[in-house]
C-alpha cells in the first residue's frame, strides 16, 4: 500500500493480548504504530476507549490518506491546507484499548489475565478497565453536558436489548443456508480452485449427510 500510494487506513485495536499472549510479550517497541513509519505511512497512536478521540483519529487519518490535510491543522510532515502532500498514502491507526471478555467461550482467561490492577483504586485489572469502558466513558460525557440523562440511558438499553432479541428471534426463524451459500455472493465466476473445492464438499456431504443432520446440504 506504502509502496502503490493507496489511500488505506489500517485500523487497528490493540486489546492488549492475542489470545492468551500480552502484549508486552509481542514487541520489542510499545506495540503497533512504529511499524507503520517502519513502512513507509504516517502512524496515529488513540486511545481506543475514547470515542470522540477515535472520531478525531480516523477523521484525521482519511485526510491524511487523501492528500487532504484538516482545515487548520499543521501536521508533523510541515504539511498544511496551503502546502498539501503530493500524494495519496496509507494510514496506520492504532487504538490502545483493552479486551474485557474472553478470547472465546472456549478460552479460560483467568490462566492468562492478571489480577493485578494499574491503579491501587481497584481490585482487578479487569475492573479498573471496565470502568473505562468507551459506552460508560462517553454516558458521563452525555451526562455532564445535559444533553442525555440516566433515564434516557436506561431507556435505551431496554429498547436495544429488545431489538437485539426481536432480531435474533427472527433470524433463528429463518432456518439454516443450505453449505453451496458458502461459494455464492463473492464470484460471479468461481475461480478453478474454489469449483474443485465445492465439488469436495458436495461429495463429502453426500458420503456422510447423515452426520449433518439438520443442516441442509
Amino acid at each position: 500500500a506504502a509502496v502503490h500510494g493507496c489511500p488505506t487506513i489500517f485500523f487497528c485495536r490493540n486489546n492488549g493480548y492475542a489470545i492468551s499472549t500480552n502484549a508486552k510479550e509481542q514487541y520489542v517497541s510499545d506495540g503497533v504504530a512504529p511499524r507503520g513509519h517502519a513502512y513507509g505511512m504516517p502512524a496515529i497512536r488513540v486511545d481506543g476507549n475514547d470515542i470522540l478521540a477515535v472520531y478525531a483519529a480516523t477523521a484525521a487519518a482519511r485526510a491524511i490518506a487523501l492528500g487532504e490535510p484538516p482545515q487548520g491543522a499543521l501536521r508533523r510532515d510541515g504539511a498544511t491546507d496551503r502546502n498539501p502532500p503530493e500524494r495519496a498514502r496509507p494510514v496506520i491507526i492504532e487504538a490502545m484499548t483493552y479486551r474485557v471478555g474472553a478470547h472465546s467461550t472456549s478460552d479460560d482467561d483467568s490462566k492468562y489475565r492478571t489480577q493485578e490492577s494499574p491503579d491501587a483504586g481497584w481490585d482487578s485489572e479487569r475492573s479498573y478497565w471496565e470502568a473505562r469502558s468507551p459506552i460508560v466513558r462517553f454516558g458521563r460525557f452525555l451526562h455532564a453536558k445535559g444533553w442525555f440523562s440516566v433515564s434516557d440511558e436506561e431507556e435505551l438499553r431496554r429498547k436495544s436489548r429488545r431489538e437485539a432479541i426481536d432480531a435474533l428471534n427472527r433470524a433463528e426463524a429463518v432456518g439454516r443456508p443450505s453449505a453451496e451459500h458458502l461459494f455464492t455472493d463473492v464470484w460471479d465466476d468461481l475461480p478453478p480452485a474454489l469449483c474443485r473445492q465445492r465439488d469436495a464438499l458436495k461429495e463429502h456431504l453426500a458420503r456422510y449427510g447423515e452426520a449433518y443432520a439438520g443442516f441442509p446440504h
